[in-house]
Formats: structure tokens, C-alpha cells, sequence
């Protein structure tokens, strides 16, 4: 029986600042930038092949959510970062939702150095084992300080998201088959309605805009990115596995979560 990791001990090392101590919940996707409804929780490998036998299934009332951080840390997260996560989240899905005429191209305001610490965060935090992976280690310690600067190995991609479901995949590698330049990476996705996050260690990806670009700015430094309307990318995307990509990981992508909101009881 797999059963989908999302809590450790109610003591424990703290993802973020590694302290050990009480753990909290902490919500990924954060509250208040999606609706935190009854969620059935499934693992990656029970999307890809919609395999369900010897898999436990798992619900949650309010959302995802991991237990794997301090309250502090849970606090900050919530103060500093996540009204610009969820601001952001909640911006873009009005243009998804207008039936007005919009251009393919919006330039949208936000504080993208916060939407960046503030996603790393959560990433870091939608994790229950401790292993040696270098991404955590190197991104551990940057969350909440500003003079630590965004490894040059890091950049973070976005997308439109336009569907009804969250998705959080850690420490990934996926292989092109197809073009030996690209043979392999090592990345991370978070996505949910409006947005779709990669976290890779490539400089490009399928011409997806770049989130990191402005990874210099202030936190409360504001400025216009780009959103694009189109093209729209499939569901299970970028994870999707066909004749030109193959996709692998450890117990970290085992535990892998999608979640799909619980139909109501009529």
C-alpha cells in the first residue's frame, strides 16, 4: 500500500529555518488565493496512469497542506509573502474569467521579488522527508533573507493555468529524448487556478517568461510583468510523459500531490 505523505511528527526540524519545535500546517497553495474546499488528494503516479489498486487515497477538508514548519516561519510566510502570492493568483483569474476582449499579452503589477521568496517558501515546505538535496539547501536559508541572493541555478517560469485543480511536484527530472542539448533537468511545479510555476535549474524553458528576471528587485518593489493569455499549455503539463520526455524521482516525487475538489453531496 503507497500511502501520499503530507505531515511529519507534531515535533520536528522546521523546513525553513531548521529549528526543531512544534509544527504547523502550512497551506500549498496558500490560502486566500484559492478556494480551501473538501480536496481529494492523489499521487502523481495515479494521474499519470490512472492506476488506483494498492494506492491509499487521502482527503482534506481545507485544502493541501503539509506539516513541516514552525509556526514563525508559518507566520512570516503568511504576513510578508502571501497576500503578493495570493493577490497575484486572484488578479490574474479575473482576466481568465472576463468576458471582455482582452489582448494576448497583459502587463501586470506585482512584487515579483516577493512572489519569488514567497513561492520558494512554499515549495520548501511541501516536503515531509529530509534528504541531502542541494535545491533545499541552497534555497532554505534565502527565504526570509533579503541579503541572500537567488542562486544563478534557479529560475522560475510561469503560465497560464485555466483548470479546476492544484498540483505540487518536488524534485522532478525530466529527460528530452528528443533533443540531446536538453537530455536532462531537475525541476519543480507548483499549479493551480490562474498559475502555473516551473522551478528549474535551465536558463529557458519552452518559452515560458521568466519570474526570476527580476529577482534583484526589493521585496516591496513593484513593477509590470508580462502575462500571457495563450497559448494554452495542457493540464499535465509540463509532468506529461509521451514519446519525447520521460520523467523520474525519489520519494519526494513519489509524494507528489494533486488534488481535485470533492463533488458535493446533492
Amino acid at each position: 500500500m503507497h500511502y501520499i505523505k503530507v505531515r511529519r511528527e507534531p515535533i520536528g526540524a522546521c523546513n525553513i529555518c531548521g529549528i526543531s519545535g512544534p509544527l504547523t500546517w502550512d497551506h500549498v497553495p496558500p490560502k486566500g488565493g484559492i478556494e480551501l474546499a473538501p480536496v481529494h488528494m492523489k499521487s502523481i503516479f495515479q494521474n499519470l496512469t490512472g492506476t488506483f489498486e494498492g494506492f491509499k487515497t487521502l482527503e482534506s477538508q481545507n485544502g493541501v497542506k503539509y506539516r513541516t514548519i514552525c509556526k514563525p516561519c508559518n507566520e512570516k510566510m503568511g504576513q510578508k509573502y502571501d497576500p503578493v502570492i495570493n493577490s497575484f493568483a486572484l488578479s490574474v483569474g479575473r482576466y481568465l474569467k472576463t468576458l471582455l476582449t482582452l489582448p494576448t499579452v497583459i502587463n501586470h503589477t506585482t512584487k515579483p521579488a516577493a512572489l519569488i521568496r514567497g513561492l520558494l517558501g512554499h515549495l520548501i515546505a511541501a516536503k515531509v522527508q529530509h534528504d541531502e538535496v542541494i535545491f533545499d539547501k541552497q534555497v532554505a536559508p534565502l527565504v526570509f533573507n533579503e541579503s541572500k541572493s537567488i542562486p544563478d541555478n534557479i529560475h522560475i517560469f510561469y503560465w497560464i493555468f485555466p483548470y479546476d485543480f492544484s498540483c505540487t511536484l518536488r524534485d522532478m527530472a525530466i529527460t528530452q529524448l528528443t533533443d540531446p542539448k536538453k537530455a536532462i533537468h531537475f525541476c519543480h511545479v507548483i499549479k493551480y487556478f490562474p498559475i502555473g510555476y516551473l522551478i528549474s535549474d535551465q536558463p529557458s524553458y519552452e518559452g515560458l517568461d521568466e519570474l526570476t528576471k527580476y529577482k534583484n528587485l526589493k521585496t516591496q518593489e513593484e513593477t509590470a510583468i508580462p502575462i500571457r493569455l495563450k497559448p494554452i499549455r495542457p493540464s499535465n503539463w509540463p509532468e506529461m510523459v509521451d514519446d519525447t520526455r520521460i520523467i523520474f524521482g525519489g520519494q519526494a516525487l513519489s509524494n507528489s500531490i494533486f488534488a481535485t475538489r470533492k463533488p458535493k453531496k446533492c
